[in-house]
């Protein structure tokens, strides 16, 4: 009797070792097609060139750390290469000495919050160009209304808040989406621990919480990974607390995961959240974040609620999803799970598109070309 059983039991070991191996093996297949087709991709990739302008530069960072500082090092390395001559600076240095001493033609901010209308004013009587770049909108519009006005250029990645820094008085505003910073955000080879069906990064502002308290039961059932500060607001954190780690993960952690996902889900913040927000005027959201560059610059598939600007950067339908409601968005879960080579297929052409238009070379390059034939 004993015997029979361990036989049985070596059979039923048996047969689950022949069906993990080759589940194991289909993962890896695929795993391995995927990062296959997307390295191709990156080194069949043309570089954008550009001349070098003619022009000094002093970039003043934004100051304030994570998430902004990686968006002030992309942007710091295209300069570079573009520009003859650049210097940078923290926004707590004596800005208007550093004028001052280097006389810059330019005199570029980022993010601006740290950086007040009387220095604004100090820095142009020297005789440079200002320009800001607002890389948060339209979440401080409150502070930026009061600030813009200042400068000689504005640039924001929201699209609505051109006809807003317009109507405060600015003359010369600009859209400029933001980008990836293929240095961080580009496909790699990452370990099974990275692994997931479905993940979601970023962190639980009240809209977020609702949306995902209305999926949680299903997402309770698959191999999720949900990172982010929060996430215990949610109703149903039961439900889905073994999948969640609360915390920030850094922008080189993230583009693991990314690049681990079968699925990436981009929820935008809402522009009315109460969580650090100061958009009382409530400027509309019609932009999109800067995950929508970066999970794509990953190779990764990602499906996105929808931004009006968004069908201006992506073929929708074609190189990343949308999604309206929350059942939208398990429906297509579902769909694209079961359709390994259409996602795979939709993310590489994401990868494509975003390795010609969306990078931080892309970006500033279109800022000098509008600070050289505006001047």
């Amino acid at each position: 009797m004993a015997v029979e059983r361990r036989q049985r039991l070596t059979s039923q070991q048996r047969r689950g070792s022949l069906s993990g191996g080759r589940a194991g093996y289909r993962l890896g297949w695929s795993y391995g097609q995927r990062l296959g087709h997307n390295e191709a991709i990156v080194r069949s990739r043309v570089p954008l060139v550009t001349a070098v302008r003619d022009l000094s530069v002093l970039c003043v960072t934004s100051g304030m750390g994570l998430p902004f500082s990686p968006i002030d090092m992309a942007v710091e390395g295209a300069l570079r290469e573009q520009v003859r001559e650049l210097h940078v600076c923290s926004p707590k240095d004596d800005l208007v000495l550093l004028t001052a001493q280097l006389r810059p033609q330019l005199v570029l901010v980022l993010l601006g919050m740290n950086v007040t209308p009387e220095i604004v004013n100090s820095i142009r009587s020297l005789g440079s160009t200002t320009a800001v770049w607002y890389s948060d909108d339209p979440y401080y519009s409150d502070i930026t209304r009061i600030t813009s006005i200042h400068y000689d250029y504005v640039f924001t990645n929201e699209l609505s808040c051109v006809e807003f820094y317009q109507m405060q008085g600015c003359k010369q505003v600009y859209h400029l989406p933001l980008a990836v910073d293929l240095k961080v955000f580009c496909p790699q080879r990452v370990h099974t621990g990275y692994f997931s069906d479905v993940c979601f990064i970023g962190s639980a502002y009240w809209h977020r919480v609702g949306f995902f308290d209305r999926i949680a039961p299903y997402l309770a059932r698959r191999n999720v990974k949900i990172f982010g500060w929060w996430w215990d607001r949610l109703e149903q954190y039961s439900k889905l607390s073994h999948l969640i780690r609360t915390e920030w993960l850094s922008p080189e952690e993230t583009a693991k995961y990314y690049n681990g996902a079968k699925i990436v889900i981009n929820l935008h913040r809402s522009p009315h959240d109460e969580s650090f927000n100061k958009n009382s005027t409530r400027v509309k959201a019609l932009s999109t974040n800067p995950r929508t560059f970066e999970i794509c610059g990953s190779g990764a598939f990602q499906l996105t609620d929808a931004r009006q600007d968004l069908a201006n950067l992506y073929g929708l339908g074609q190189e990343l999803v949308t999604y309206s409601s929350a059942e939208e968005l398990i429906q297509k879960i579902e769909y694209y799970l079961k359709h390994d080579e259409e996602r795979e297929e939709l993310a590489r052409k994401g990868l494509q598109r975003t390795l010609r238009d969306h990078t931080f070379d892309h970006r500033v390059a279109v800022m000098l070309s509008v600070l050289a034939e505006s001047r």
